[in-house]
């Protein structure tokens, strides 16, 4: 091959691959080991930043390159492998996971037969049966829940792991209780804020879910009508917002744990908790309580406490 086809080859793969390239690939283009042991010397035209990779330029690599150096020292795309942990974030654009500084490290998953170890900056992550990755800007990229599962367990920063774990559950709408499964109870089990928080969230969602159901349900019963999602108020100081309150009664209707329980409890008012899924297994059951815990009433200090309206 002469010169001028291993120099257009050269500026092929530069084009395609963010001037990224491998040992091997600058070999079988015809790119002599003397001429690429002269360009990458110190100063040199080219540089290489780990075992066989090559980056076709000098001076600092931007953060689309480290992820794609990564792969290649991985052995991509003769190995499956995809970029993992808080680059992997990066790349799916979850905000908290793109420092100003740029991300020291970079987390590869690969095959757990793959016999290769972290390097510098390149942390390599073992699996068996690896998830389809997504593609971002033509980089193969673990699907978001598992590459916060992966930036999550490696963290030291438990308050980094909680900003992430807020993103994608309210901005992305991942579900909680995936990322939770994904985490696994060993990693919950040492981050107990993260699986508190995750528990939270689930239940919020679950308690959301149920409303609608709720107010049919109550509707249909000819129970009087509590005020739904109402502002609490004891003696002008915020109480609490719960999901329903009938106000003669000092009756509230739980169905998550955002109604601050003990609270509403320790003044004397009935909590009555009712998990979402019995509005669809035990409806009469519920309607039953609610009847009984009405007829009981009323409960706490009734003319301390306001209700302001909340959503219809």
């Amino acid at each position: 091959m002469t010169r001028n086809d291993f120099t257009h080859a050269v500026r092929r793969l530069a084009r395609e691959q963010d001037r990224v390239a491998t040992v091997a690939q600058l070999a079988e283009v015809g790119v002599p080991q003397s001429r690429l042991r002269e360009w990458c010397r110190p100063g040199g035209r080219w540089q290489r930043p780990l075992p066989r990779v090559v980056v076709l330029q000098p001076g600092p690599l931007t953060a689309a390159q480290r992820s794609r150096a990564a792969l290649a020292f991985a052995g991509y795309p003769q190995v499956p492998a995809m970029i993992t942990g808080v680059a992997g974030l990066a790349l799916h654009g979850v905000a908290v996971a793109a420092p100003p500084c740029g991300l020291p490290v970079v987390d590869v998953l690969v095959p757990s037969e793959r016999r290769i170890r972290t390097h510098t900056w390149v942390r390599v992550h073992h699996g068996r049966g690896l998830p389809v990755p997504d593609a971002v800007n033509g980089v193969p990229v673990a699907p978001v829940v598992r590459a916060a599962a992966d930036g999550v367990r490696e963290s030291i920063d438990p308050e980094w792991a909680l900003e992430v774990v807020r993103e994608l559950v309210t901005a992305l709408g991942v579900p909680a209780a995936a990322l939770a499964a994904e985490l696994g109870g060993a990693v919950l089990a040492r981050r107990p804020a993260v699986a508190a928080l995750l528990d939270t969230m689930d239940s919020n969602r679950r308690a959301a879910s149920a409303e609608p159901m709720a107010r049919a349900l109550v509707a249909r019963s000819g129970l009087r009508q509590p005020l739904w999602r109402p502002t609490l108020e004891f003696d002008g100081a915020f109480l609490g917002s719960p999901d329903a309150y009938w106000v003669r009664d000092g009756l509230v209707l739980d169905l998550g744990p955002g109604t601050r329980r003990g609270r509403l409890e320790s003044l004397g008012l009935r909590v009555l908790r009712v998990a979402p899924a019995a509005f669809t297994r035990s409806p009469a059951e519920v309607v039953a309580a609610l009847r009984s815990a009405l007829a009981e009433g009323p409960y706490g200090p009734l003319e301390r406490i306001t209700a302001l309206p909340g959503t219809r």
